[in-house]
């Protein structure tokens, strides 16, 4: 079982479920990665203005700004970010906004560790191409 991340990044998740950020900062920082972690849109908004971030981890139903609108403001500020939308409640009109965003995965709660860390993986791989190493 690959627990390890291939390369390891810097990730940020935005989720207002107590038990998400925790589980998603075990399972994170486990794997190797450096994890932020910010409870709302606009403290994760606030943060990508401030440090750099090679994912970000948004759950689609945030209180405020939602994880679609996060999405769209922090691509729109840095396009070439990776991003992962995770939801409890998956439609497919979410799931082609979320792809139109350019959203690296759409993954669907509850998870399993080894499908996150796959996502991160990729995304993170993805980002690194894409800046040129």
């Amino acid at each position: 079982m690959q627990t390890k991340a291939k390369v390891p990044g810097r990730i940020l998740v935005i989720d207002d479920e107590r038990s998400a950020l925790t589980l998603l900062d075990r399972v994170l920082t486990g794997a190797g990665h450096t994890v932020v972690l910010v409870d709302n849109g606009e403290a994760g908004l606030q943060r990508l203005s401030k440090e750099s971030f090679d994912l970000v981890i948004a759950d689609k139903n945030l209180p405020g700004l939602d994880g679609m609108e996060v999405v769209r403001m922090a691509r729109s500020q840095h396009p070439a970010l990776q991003c992962i939308l995770i939801t409890a409640f998956p439609t497919p009109e979410t799931k082609l906004t979320a792809s139109s965003l350019g959203v690296h995965a759409y993954v669907t709660k509850p998870f399993g560790i080894l499908e996150i860390l796959g996502a991160c993986d990729a995304a993170i791989a993805a980002s690194r191409a894409d800046a040129g190493g």
